[in-house]
């Protein structure tokens, strides 16, 4: 199998350091300390979270939630108590029953898919309604024979549902509550995360041990990347592990995808120039995603895009010389455009350096379009 995985999590073998990280998250978990872990998108803090987990697996049951994309109170707790029905929580032996009465206690509907797994379905009218059932959920776990980490992904997504709804004060109560769980709440807008975690007066004001989740160092990343080309008796040089981390800001997601490309190659590139040019056919495939991207952004944020793309990294976008590879007169103008780049997570900012978030995205706007 290629050894780069872009999806899921199979075992430590196909997993890159973060031992420290581990490490951390594991004994906090024993010692019943919640966990904030903050992470920029596809860096691997839900590569790491299953990382934990199956270190854990014996001791604790494990609820990996992806609130992702939820827009609702009803949203997230759809996402959770389908996490809760999918994890260990069930076991084969005694799953009949135990479902039955978790779908009875939190007034759900049950329906099976196409791949065979369970899949819960909540509707509210009434927010004290979903409210009730969200205890259920979480005090259902509490209720479980081995201990539980819950583990709620994207959670700053919260911080986005109709305000009316004093989300964050109900799950507080409730999470204080939870002896049996141990909660880890991850997500990717510092921001947000900050305001629940950070701001005095919010309810999870210093209620869990802050964590950020920072790059591979770069010789882990080589010696991982080196071992496994090894392994499957490929060929590499070192100066080209070196290009790669470098082109892809070892950005975890951007080398895995490249290096999973590569490894896929019949031949092995013996120069940076080869490995350019099946980089090239790589990136070409990539049209059919950004082809519509120019009709997505004004003209003046498309044109920022492809002066990114351009530069790689940028120190000062109000620069003149980055305001004329722009096309964009003023820096207040383009201060503007920055704002909404960075709302709509097209530019990432790193130790007070801009770049495009989609390291893809340069490439093909650099070498491609």
């Amino acid at each position: 199998m290629n050894p780069f995985l872009l999806k899921g999590y199979k075992n430590p073998e196909y997993f890159c350091d973060r031992e420290k990280e581990k490490e951390k998250i594991i004994s906090s978990v024993r010692n019943e300390q919640d966990i904030t872990l903050f992470a920029i998108r596809r860096i691997g803090k839900s590569a790491l979270i299953h990382h934990v987990f199956y270190y854990l697996r014996k001791d604790f049951d494990c609820v990996f939630a992806d609130i992702w994309g939820t827009t609702s109170l009803n949203g997230f707790i759809n996402e959770i108590a389908n996490a809760v029905i999918q994890s260990s929580v069930f076991s084969k032996r005694s799953i009949s029953k135990k479902l039955t009465d978790f779908i009875k206690s939190i007034g759900a509907s049950l329906s099976v898919g196409i791949d065979g797994k369970p899949s819960l379905d909540i509707m509210y009218h009434d927010k004290n309604q979903a409210f009730k059932s969200l205890e259920e959920v979480l005090y259902f776990l509490d209720n479980n024979k081995l201990p539980v980490i819950l583990a709620i992904d994207e959670f700053q997504e919260i911080k986005k549902y109709n305000d009316s709804i004093p989300l964050e004060a109900k799950l507080r109560t409730i999470v204080q509550k939870c002896q049996n769980v141990r909660f880890i709440f991850s997500g990717s807008e510092y921001h947000l995360l900050t305001d629940i975690f950070s701001s005095f007066n919010k309810p999870f004001y210093q209620t869990t041990r802050m964590m950020e989740l920072g790059k591979i160092p770069t010789n882990d990343y080589r010696k991982f990347i080196l071992n496994h080309f090894s392994i499957g008796n490929k060929k590499i040089d070192n100066s080209l592990i070196e290009y790669i981390l470098k082109i892809s800001y070892q950005h975890t997601y951007y080398v895995q995808a490249i290096c999973n490309y590569l490894y896929g190659q019949s031949k092995m590139p013996n120069s940076i120039s080869e490995f350019d040019a099946i980089y090239y056919e790589y990136i070409e495939e990539k049209r059919v995603f950004y082809s519509e991207l120019p009709q997505r952004f004004t003209k003046q944020q498309f044109s920022t895009i492809k002066a990114f793309a351009r530069m790689g990294q940028v120190k000062s976008p109000t620069s003149a010389d980055f305001l004329q590879l722009a096309e964009v007169t003023g820096a207040s103008s383009m201060q503007r455009i920055m704002k909404a780049l960075l709302d709509k997570q097209v530019i990432i900012k790193e130790n007070d350096i801009y770049r495009l978030y989609d390291v893809l995205l340069e490439h093909f706007l650099k070498y491609v379009s």
